[in-house]
Formats: C-alpha cells, sequence, structure tokens
C-alpha cells in the first residue's frame, strides 16, 4: 500500500485550486503534510510492491516531494488534483492515469484513495492509496476502441476516396430532410456519373482509375460548403447533398463541378481527361425519402448522358417513362443476345467508274419480337451502358465473316465487307485474338475484310491502336476512318496513320452539296487530301444526282447511300451481287 499525499501543479497553472486546497488544509492541519504552496502534501510511507513496480527507491519519494508530480503524464495531472479535493472531503476514489517509470516507461496506474480519519475526533490522519499496473488492459481496450473507430468507418466511409459511402449518405439524406421540414427549406442532391470512366480503367488499369477517382473527389469537395456533403456510392458515381439550396442553385453547383472536373488530371506520368453527367432532384418537390430523391436524381442523370454528356439536367416526371423504356430495353437486349435476335443488313458501296458494286457495310438490325426491327441509333448507346456492345460486337464480325464465306461459295468475290468497331471493342482485351479466331472458324482471307474506325476513336489511345492495326494488316485486314471531317480533322492527324487504306467522308457534309456552298470546298479539301496521302475515298450519303455528280467531278472512288440502295438483307443483296454477275 501507498500513504501518499499529492503534489500540486504549478502555481501558474491551478492557483485557485490550490487555494481551496489549502483551506481544506487550514480547517484540519495533519502533520504529515508540508504547508508548501507547490507541495501541499509529503508522502509518508512507500510499500515494496511500488518500488518494484515503478523502480523508484522508497527514499526518492520521500526524500524528492515533487517527484511523483513531475512523472505524472502531464495531460493527467490537473485531473488528479481535483479528484484530491473529492477525497478530503471524504469521498473515495479510483482514478487512472499515466505514470513514467524509472526507465522511461509510461505506465497506467489505477489507485484507489481513501481518507483515513482519526476515530476518536473523526480528524483526517491521512490519505491511503494503493496503485495497480493497468497498462495492458488499458492498451487492449484501446486497440478495441481503434478497432471498432475502423469498423464504423469501414461501415460508413469509401475506403479508396475517404468520402461517406451509400450507408451514410442516405443517412445524411434522412437528416436533411429532417432539417428541412423542420426550418421550413429546400435542399438539393445531385447524382453525378463519370462519362466513360470505364475506358480509361479498361484501357489504363485499375491504379489509374483508382487514382483518378480519388482526385475527383477531392476536386468535388473544393467545389462545396463546408455544410454540404459529398459522398461515393459505388464505381464512378457520386452523391453531392446541397443543404438549404433550391434548384437556382443546384443548377449553379452543378455547372462548377462540370467546369472543374473539365480541368486535365495528372496521375502519375499520364494526364488524362474526363467530364460529368449530373442529375439533380429537390427536396421536398422530386421526393420525400432518400430513397425517391436519389432514384430520381440518377434517372435525371441518364437523361443528362443521353442529351450529350458533360451537362446537368433536373428530374421531371416524364423521366420515369424513359427510365422503364431503357431498363426494359436492356432486359429485352440480354434476352436478344442469348436468343439470337441480330441480324445484319449491308448497304453496298459502288465504284463511280464502273458502277459496280465494290465492296459493302455490314450494319446490325435488333428484330425484336414485338416491336420489330429496332435500329441501332435506339439500341447501340444501351448496350455500351450496360457492358453487351463488345458481346454484340463480336457476333456482328463472326456473322459478316459466314455471309463473306456464303458468298464466296456461291460464286461472288472481289468485294470487301465492312464492320464498324467501337471504342469499347478496341480497348477490350485480345481483341486481336479474337478477330484472327474469328476468320480462322469462318475460313474467311482477312483481305476481304473492312474495319472501320471513327477518328475518336483512333485518337483514344494512340499507340494501341496502331499495334491492333499492324497486328491486322498482317492478316491483309483492309482499314477505313469513318465520319471523316466530325472530329480531328486535320491532315497532320491523318500521317500519324499510315496504316489506314479508305477515308470515308461523313453524311453532313455530302447532303450539304449544292451550288456554291460552302460544303462543297469542305468535300474538295479533304477528297484531295486523302489522295494525296494515297488513300481510296468513299462518300456516305449519297441521295441525289446532283450530289453524285459533284463528287465524281472531285474525283472521289466510292459512294454509297440511297440513291443506290438502302440497307439490305443478306437475301436481297445476293440478288444485287446476282444482278451484277450476270451482267457481267
Amino acid at each position: 500500500m501507498l500513504a501518499t499525499s499529492y503534489p500540486a501543479l504549478a502555481a501558474s497553472n491551478l492557483e485557485n485550486k490550490i487555494s481551496r486546497l489549502e483551506h481544506l488544509l487550514s480547517v484540519a492541519p495533519l502533520t504529515i503534510y508540508s504547508r508548501s504552496p507547490f507541495s501541499p502534501f509529503s508522502i509518508t510511507f512507500i510499500s515494496k510492491s511500488v518500488k518494484e513496480l515503478t523502480g523508484f527507491e522508497a527514499d526518492d519519494f520521500l526524500n524528492l516531494p515533487n517527484l511523483w508530480i513531475d512523472n505524472v503524464h502531464p495531460e493527467d495531472v490537473e485531473q488528479i488534483y481535483s479528484n484530491l479535493h473529492h477525497v478530503l472531503l471524504g469521498e473515495p476514489i479510483i482514478q487512472k492515469y499515466r505514470f513514467k517509470m524509472k526507465n522511461g516507461e509510461w505506465k497506467w496506474l489505477r489507485e484507489r484513495l481513501k481518507l483515513v480519519k482519526d476515530r476518536a475526533t473523526d480528524k483526517p490522519l491521512e490519505i491511503v492509496g494503493g496503485w495497480t499496473d493497468m497498462s495492458e488492459l488499458i492498451h487492449a481496450e484501446n486497440a478495441l476502441i481503434q478497432s471498432q473507430e475502423k469498423i464504423q468507418r469501414l461501415a460508413h466511409y469509401d475506403s479508396l476516396t475517404n468520402l461517406p459511402n451509400r450507408v451514410l449518405i442516405t443517412e445524411r439524406i434522412e437528416q436533411a430532410i429532417h432539417f428541412s421540414d423542420r426550418e421550413n427549406w429546400n435542399f438539393s442532391l445531385l447524382f453525378l456519373d463519370l462519362d466513360d470512366f470505364k475506358i480509361v480503367n479498361d484501357s489504363l488499369g485499375h491504379h489509374y482509375g483508382d487514382a483518378l477517382l480519388q482526385q475527383v473527389a477531392a476536386r468535388l469537395q473544393k467545389n462545396l460548403r463546408t455544410v454540404d456533403t459529398a459522398g461515393r456510392l459505388g464505381g464512378d458515381e457520386f452523391v453531392v447533398i446541397l443543404s438549404n439550396t433550391n434548384a437556382n442553385g443546384a443548377a449553379n453547383v452543378a455547372r462548377k463541378i462540370i467546369n472543374s472536373l473539365k480541368e486535365p488530371f495528372n496521375v502519375d506520368d499520364k494526364v488524362l481527361s474526363i467530364q460529368t453527367s449530373i442529375g439533380i432532384s429537390v427536396y421536398p418537390e422530386n421526393g420525400r425519402d432518400s430513397h425517391t430523391l436519389t432514384r430520381h436524381a440518377d434517372i435525371a442523370m441518364y437523361q443528362a448522358k443521353s442529351a450529350g454528356r458533360g451537362q446537368h439536367c433536373f428530374f421531371n416526371i416524364k423521366m420515369n417513362a424513359i427510365l422503364e423504356h431503357r431498363l426494359a430495353m436492356e432486359r429485352d437486349l440480354r434476352v436478344a443476345i442469348s436468343e439470337n435476335q441480330f441480324l445484319l443488313h449491308y448497304q453496298p458501296q459502288i465504284d463511280l467508274a464502273s458502277r459496280k458494286i465494290v465492296g459493302v457495310e455490314a450494319l446490325i438490325r435488333w428484330h425484336h419480337p414485338l416491336r420489330g426491327l429496332v435500329s441501332p441509333v435506339d439500341f447501340i448507346p444501351i448496350a455500351e451502358d450496360a457492358d453487351l456492345i463488345n458481346t454484340i460486337g463480336e457476333w456482328v464480325l463472326k456473322q459478316a465473316c459466314e455471309d463473306i464465306k456464303a458468298w464466296e461459295k456461291a460464286g461472288f468475290s472481289g468485294f470487301k465487307v465492312a464492320v464498324n468497331l467501337s471504342l469499347r471493342q478496341l480497348q477490350a482485351e485480345q481483341l486481336f485474338e479474337k478477330v484472327s479466331t474469328i476468320l480462322k472458324q469462318t475460313g474467311v482471307d482477312g483481305s476481304r475484310l473492312e474495319l472501320e474506325l471513327t477518328e475518336s476513336v483512333m485518337m483514344e489511345n494512340h499507340a494501341a491502336t496502331v499495334d491492333f492495326m499492324t497486328q491486322c494488316k498482317d492478316l491483309g485486314i483492309h482499314f477505313s476512318i469513318d465520319d471523316f471531317g466530325t472530329g480531328y480533322s486535320s491532315l497532320s492527324y491523318l500521317t500519324k496513320l499510315p496504316l489506314l487504306d479508305i477515308l470515308k467522308i461523313d453524311r453532313s457534309f455530302v447532303q450539304e452539296i449544292s451550288p456554291h456552298n460552302d460544303a462543297n470546298t469542305i468535300v474538295s479539301a479533304i477528297v484531295n487530301m486523302a489522295k494525296s496521302l494515297r488513300l481510296n475515298v468513299i462518300a456516305e450519303g449519297v441521295e441525289t444526282l446532283e450530289q453524285l455528280n459533284y463528287l465524281q467531278e472531285c474525283g472521289c472512288d466510292t459512294v454509297q447511300g440511297f440513291y443506290f440502295s438502302c440497307p439490305v438483307n443478306f437475301e436481297i443483296l445476293t440478288q444485287q451481287l446476282t444482278q451484277q454477275f450476270t451482267e457481267n
């Protein structure tokens, strides 16, 4: 046991407490206490166990009245001193504090204090205390607390971005509803989705994707007030809760976020560009619970994507029908893949010199059991968002090659079949292996196949595109650049793609051809540019004799469009080929 009196803190910190304690001592003066203002008590007895615990000798405590207080952790001294008042008033105290041992190690001690009084006079005699080493228990408790805090954080925060996760976001929305009802104000919910983030992830890997998400999260928070909340739902989806903010305020914040994310991101050695589409719902007009508000903001986000991406859009009730249609189309697409509901149509490409079919472009159609033929304009964007485009694209390539083989068996050869490749197909793993395998399985020579790429697809990952084209060239495959004039459209750009064979003029320029129109000059310039690079030229969307004559005058090689034929199925194209070969 330890019989002890407790030294005070420095007078500059606890003068008032020392004064009150000294008043208690003056009422019941004890011979065992010293009256120094800095050490109003002295230690009169130390047990052997104290020496074994602390490493200090009994004389160290008895002869150095400040030793005890000097070795108590500074953060704990004031509480100890306050507890001493309660002991002197007759209240037993159990307290925990940190004490520095003689070897410099800090240990947690649990101390029991009790005031001993004279039985005859009921006056205080001494304070008796005992120490117990609680270090291991305290460390275990702290470790448990930290583990619990970590579990709580994992349960409520996204481990990648440190933003609130779906669970905590839902709680914050419910809180915002409560405060808005109480204060009679609005709040707005923003639903963000990064446009084409999957392309970054697939082409560069998850390291770049994760780093990009972290930078997006940091940039997102810089555009918000401290009263607002940004959270990550998962993937590339984020939510922002704007406290006490109406529709106008939400639109302003959405524009700030969109502009902020347009600025390039630096990830390791690469500069990445990305943009976001934002859907907005406002409480209480667009919902009175967290699920409805989030769902409506999500619907509005899809509408923003459909409107061109990199935009914000407010929810309105009509969007429910749009979303339901989209979800139904996605479900039906998955059925279409499993039940082989797709078919190919082909649009002939006509050589202007001979007026013969020298090629065809394969165009997918969806034969829906209820809707009939569905245009790719209606279902390809949904297929891309639902990550179905690679499966569909592979089917198109295989079906086109099977049709080529069927035409060869019928005696029709000498023309190429063009198949479009999307950006996501080009960025998919082992695309060349898939192309090569399909050619081997169908027995088609690569020279019969032409792969069409758009300008944006080629420039998205130039090095990988060139590698893919180089491998395909070894198989005899031809390449064309589709919709030229709508993207980068520069001579310097074309010179970076020496493996090209064909340039296709976009239909938007062809349809504008008329006397004294600027589009005429553009078309002529494109043809001359292609010729200087030894590229064949195909003009799309030819519908009139005037357009046909002008293109022939410019030196265009080949045309396709409704003037000669709309896209037709396998059987009708076979009839056209039969007629052409019969005439020859």
